[in-house]
């Protein structure tokens, strides 16, 4: 990669990793779109999957409730794990232009639904039959372009978790899918290692930018941050809606 072009992808991941500290997602959210109208969404994916691992194992770690979390959302975080393997064969195989209007879809669609449906809530019963369900359908967004996040958002938000209960197992949960991603990523050769180093240098702009909005994170209301988080999918929804059409 040309040193312009390295410096463009450290500014894009930076600048994800600054709304990352802040809300605790828009790492992919922010940094993919911009990624991949200079290099193309494949290779977007490749390049921001080591700090996708990293930045979210830190904030999994939030509040001290990891392992708690861990036991919590085993069967969400399994299926989550196994359709982001699935995923990554269809990052391969499918044409990029329609990737992008799929996920471009989903993410202006699926944050509109809890905002008209404000009273939306997950009970216990409920998450027998939709952990599996929810892991399936994020787990598979991830594998295309690392877009697990908008079916786990929503479905913890129906939770009605605090802010630093969401912070901490929202993290947790897009770690392991983040992990899935890179093994699929690089068993099926999408990516090579000297793209792996690049990844790996990605963390210094990202982790940077985490820091940065962690400051600004302790100074958000509840009711500010769910308003953060949604518009945050409903902007890059539109970036991907618009890289279809073009």
């Amino acid at each position: 990669m040309e040193p312009g072009s390295l410096a463009l992808a450290a500014l894009c991941v930076f600048v994800g990793g600054a709304v990352k500290g802040v809300a605790a997602l828009g790492l992919p959210l922010v940094s993919i779109p911009l990624l991949a109208w200079t290099v193309g969404l494949k290779s977007a994916v490749a390049l921001l999957v080591v700090p996708m691992i990293g930045s979210n194992l830190v904030q999994s770690f939030q509040g001290g409730l990891f392992l708690l979390n861990l036991r919590r959302f085993w069967v969400l975080e399994l299926a989550v794990l196994v359709f982001a393997l699935i995923g990554t064969r269809l990052l391969v195989a499918l044409p990029q232009h329609v990737l992008a209007g799929a996920i471009g879809l989903s993410l202006v669609v699926l944050p509109l639904v809890i905002h008209y449906r404000p009273t939306l809530a997950v009970t216990q019963r409920q998450r027998r039959w939709a952990d599996p369900l929810v892991g399936a359908v994020a787990g598979l967004l991830g594998g295309v372009a690392a877009y697990y996040g908008p079916p786990i958002m929503l479905y913890l938000l129906g939770m009605r978790l605090a802010k630093d209960e969401f912070v901490s197992a929202i993290s947790l949960l897009y770690w392991i899918a983040s992990a899935g991603i890179f093994i699929g990523v690089y068993s099926t050769g999408a990516a090579s290692l000297g793209t792996l180093g690049l990844s790996v240098l990605m963390l210094a702009p990202v982790g940077l930018g985490m820091w940065l909005g962690q400051r600004v994170q302790v100074r958000l209301s509840e009711a500010g941050f769910r308003r953060l988080l949604i518009g945050v999918y409903l902007a890059t929804g539109a970036s991907f809606l618009l890289q279809a059409a073009s």
